[in-house]
């Protein structure tokens, strides 16, 4: 009921409108499903201050590659639609890395205004690692399977498990981040990444072509 009211009473201030409308990108194992609201509260109460929200609507588990090529299509999708000229990306885990890899290899970089990435494994994760390390192959084909074959039947159209998985690795994000540091940082992008580590918060800036 407070909230409901602050919002109304600041209403007319618009304190979330930005001049470029933001694009919240998913991160693995997840789509921007309606009746699932993998961003919680964030969208709502962003929009009811001002802001113009739209969302990526990427596979849920595909390579950081493909999942860039879809990203960069929906932007300049929206870029094209609306007249807005560019987007303010937040990505939220391995969204992030798509989004990077996206501006940096797929000539969308005209189209960005910022990126921001939330808990994003710029330099790996540790998870994805043991978990192609630990388990056997035939039994991760076998999760792989029953992930894409489920996902088929929720939206996606060509997931792939594995892929996502992989691309998640230390070794697969180390040698992306060794190609993204050929390309210099591009001007006018805001860029900065936020992390959390249970109770305690960090945040800080990075360039795009983070090592």
């Amino acid at each position: 009921t407070e909230k409901i009211k602050v919002n109304l009473a600041r209403k007319n201030d618009a304190l979330c409108k930005t001049k470029y409308p933001i694009l919240l990108v998913h991160g693995v194992f997840f789509r921007d499903f309606r009746f699932f609201n993998y961003w919680g509260r964030i969208p709502a109460e962003l929009a009811k201050n001002g802001a113009s929200i739209y969302y990526g609507e990427h596979e849920s588990a595909v390579s950081v590659e493909e999942a860039a090529k879809e990203l960069s299509a929906k932007i300049k999708k929206i870029v094209s639609e609306t007249g807005c000229e560019k987007v303010n990306i937040i990505a939220h885990s391995k969204g992030g890395l798509d989004s990077r890899y996206a501006i940096a290899n797929l000539g969308i970089a005209p189209y960005v205004a910022s990126l921001t990435t939330v808990n994003t494994p710029h330099k790996g994760c540790e998870f994805a690692d043991k978990l192609l390390s630990a388990i056997p192959e035939d039994t991760q084909e076998k999760v792989a399977e029953g992930y894409n074959k489920t996902m088929r039947k929720l939206g996606d159209k060509n997931p792939d498990f594995i892929a996502a998985v992989s691309d998640l690795t230390a070794s697969a994000c180390e040698k992306r981040n060794e190609a993204l540091s050929e390309h210099p940082n591009l001007d006018g992008i805001f860029v900065q990444s936020i992390g959390s580590c249970l109770d305690k918060a960090v945040s800080g800036k990075f360039p795009l072509n983070l090592t």
